[in-house]
């Protein structure tokens, strides 16, 4: 997606949101807008629409979705990632001692919001008779969709607003949606929006650009009825609703794996035809790659330091088999350099907290001309979905409605044989194959913002995390949830409304 320019976009874009008013987004506030979107002032072009649906994407990529906040609030507060941090608010992602004032805990919810009432205005101000005005309606509905699949998986209970709001009111009585009410219009609004959603938005073999598709939206669709399906909603109706949008997506035509796993998390393949929808980021932008770049220690032995923000975890990776193509695609084991010697990760600089740790693979491509240009950046981007997730998607709800059936064993096997691990065979029983099933979710998607969330809806999440090693003592049943920030109660939301036990 092009780089859109900031100062322009808030011409056109709502000046407040529903919380960041009141919770000081600072970048978002540092714009003085001319004008509010309205009826009388909408932009009345698809290049107009496209400006908007720009400003929406960006609070994705700076700072907060692709290479921070996001990361430390659903990858690091998992039990497979760790940080190199020994104190201070990325630590307490990892050990669960964070505070209701945590700053990445403040940054997912705002930004969710912001871009929720950036949706908002596009749904409700654009000509809905007009062809032109329909994909970026539709568009509208994906992003607030998107948005509420975050904030009802981590923080649970939402405020829930479908309509723009241009300035607060605190003597409105301001509620709070349940799961269940969450999930149902994430349900619905997904399911209004996937027929005027394009294919592709470039009319090429490009099949994501960052802008979502028909097959983006059945694919979070899939994934929001397999999590209402489990924890908390429970609604077991809904297995079959994302067996049939997973299958729906593996029908399509327009995704395919690519044969070898590692070579996809290249950039030079990000939006090549695994990938359903990401989150794409100007070279300017792109810290991602610098956070999980592994530090040198004093001995200068790696070249090119990062600042191992994010680092993987000895646990994890002694429960890949050797044998398993995802091993080496996953973890950043051995770094080859030129003119430096090789570096084991046992020569990482490592946190004095955990000791030494592997890297994270997945977002190791530096393979530039010079790599210090753009001090370290790169376009590396977040990957929300990728092809593999609907064969995963339709073997645990094939699974959890017909049983361990031939159809739910070769939906596994499609994953294993490109991994070059051997096949599983019919004679499982359901909860055998359901363990199975577990498992692959973790070679396949280790490290790319899968496991809280599949963690809380199987119903496990307690279990997992206090016994794990770094989060045991400061977790607790009542953190399945994050809290709301507290600068919003600061503000002047009811304090009845923050999440119970904080």
């Amino acid at each position: 997606m092009k780089d859109f320019d900031y100062k322009t976009i808030f011409k056109v874009l709502v000046a407040f949101t529903l919380i960041t008013m009141f919770m000081g987004c600072e970048d978002f506030l540092e714009e003085n807008p001319e004008s509010n979107l309205g009826p009388e002032n909408f932009p009345q072009s698809a290049e107009d629409a496209d400006l908007i649906v720009g400003g929406m994407t960006r609070p994705l990529y700076r700072s907060v979705f692709a290479s921070r906040a996001f990361v430390f609030v659903a990858g690091v507060s998992d039990d497979e990632m760790t940080v190199y941090n020994t104190s201070g608010d990325r630590y307490d992602m990892d050990q669960y001692t964070y505070t209701t004032d945590n700053i990445h805990i403040r940054q997912v919810y705002e930004t969710c919001y912001q871009v929720i009432n950036q949706a908002n205005s596009l749904v409700a101000y654009l000509p809905s008779d007009q062809e032109w005005a329909k994909p970026y309606i539709a568009t509208g509905r994906y992003y607030r969709s998107w948005m509420y699949s975050y904030l009802v998986r981590l923080y649970g209970p939402s405020i829930l607003r479908d309509t723009p709001t241009e300035e607060i009111n605190f003597d409105e009585e301001i509620t709070k949606a349940s799961e269940e009410e969450i999930y149902n219009f994430i349900i619905n609004d997904l399911e209004e929006a996937i027929n005027d959603l394009p294919l592709n938005w470039t009319g090429n073999d490009a099949r994501d650009d960052g802008r979502p598709t028909q097959g983006a939206a059945k694919m979070l669709l899939a994934k929001m009825y397999i999590s209402s399906a489990g924890y908390p909603v429970n609604n077991s109706e809904n297995w079959v609703e994302g067996l049939n949008k997973a299958q729906e997506v593996i029908d399509s035509g327009v995704y395919n794996l690519m044969p070898d796993y590692e070579d996809m998390f290249l950039i030079a393949n990000q939006n090549k035809e695994e990938s359903v929808f990401s989150i794409q980021v100007p070279i300017t932008e792109g810290l991602l790659s610098m956070s999980f770049r592994p530090r040198q220690q004093s001995s200068g032995i790696i070249d090119n330091q990062g600042w191992y923000l994010f680092c993987g975890s000895e646990d994890l990776l002694n429960i890949f088999s050797d044998n398993d193509d995802r091993k080496e695609g996953t973890f950043l084991i051995n770094l080859e350099q030129e003119p430096s010697p090789p570096a084991n990760y046992l020569d990482f600089r490592y946190s004095s907290a955990y000791g030494p740790v592997p890297g994270v693979q997945k977002y190791q491509d530096f393979d530039r001309d010079n790599i210090s240009d753009y001090a370290f950046r790169s376009e590396m981007g977040i990957k929300v979905f990728r092809y593999a997730e609907a064969f995963l998607i339709k073997a645990e709800a094939e699974n959890e409605v017909n049983g361990p059936t031939a159809v739910a064993i070769e939906a596994v096997n499609v994953l294993r044989r490109r991994a070059n691990m051997d096949e599983i065979s019919i004679g499982l029983s359901q909860s055998e194959l359901r363990e199975i099933i577990h498992q692959e979710w973790t070679f396949e998607f280790a490290y790319e913002f899968k496991r809280r969330f599949n963690i809380l809806r199987w119903g496990i999440i307690d279990d997992v995390l206090s016994s794990d090693p770094r989060a045991i003592n400061g977790y607790a049943p009542y953190k399945k949830y994050f809290p709301i920030p507290q600068s919003a109660f600061d503000s002047g939301l009811d304090p009845s409304l923050q999440n119970p036990g904080y």
